[in-house]
């Protein structure tokens, strides 16, 4: 058993270990857009047959040109001899336990935020305006902006940071 090993998501890295792969977790988050498709039909087509693939990528249309959203009821199936797992938002088979956890991480940004106002906020911690999607009615995230054909507004104009 060789292990646990992480790689860069480039098509030689992924030619060279697929052949070989019990296992391939694809996460690619682009944020706000979807997310490329880095693992075609054909690479599929290399991998042992009975290996699986899953991929945390679906709720942003997947990593995989075979990846179709599935439910926790039904949650594989097979494409090329390959078991996909492709349920969208996985988090939410342990709602709590992911709540919990995303509470853990924001509550410090969520209650400055409370305390200060947004545009208060920004000027104590800049890179808050990096997570600002949508602010006085206007899309501030340009990935969303561009996936909808539409101009994204400045957040730290708005706010006037």
């Amino acid at each position: 058993m060789e292990g646990c090993h992480t790689i860069y998501s480039n098509e030689a890295n992924l030619a060279d270990l697929l052949p070989r792969a019990d296992l391939v977790i694809g996460a690619v988050l682009v944020r706000g857009a979807k997310a490329p498709k880095l693992i075609t039909r054909e690479m599929l087509k290399i991998m042992q047959p009975g290996s699986v693939f899953v991929d945390i990528a679906v709720d942003q249309g997947g990593c995989a040109e075979t990846t179709r959203p599935t439910t926790h009821d039904d949650p594989t199936f097979y494409e090329e001899d390959v078991l996909h797992y492709c349920v969208a938002n996985m988090p939410g088979a342990y709602a709590r336990t992911s709540s919990q956890a995303l509470n853990n991480s924001t509550q410090h940004w969520t209650t400055m935020i409370a305390d200060h106002g947004v545009a208060g906020a920004c000027k104590i911690q800049p890179d808050l305006l990096g997570g600002i999607n949508c602010i006085k009615g206007k899309l501030t995230c340009p990935p969303v902006a561009e996936t909808y054909g539409i101009e994204a507004a400045d957040a730290k104009l708005l706010l006037g940071s």
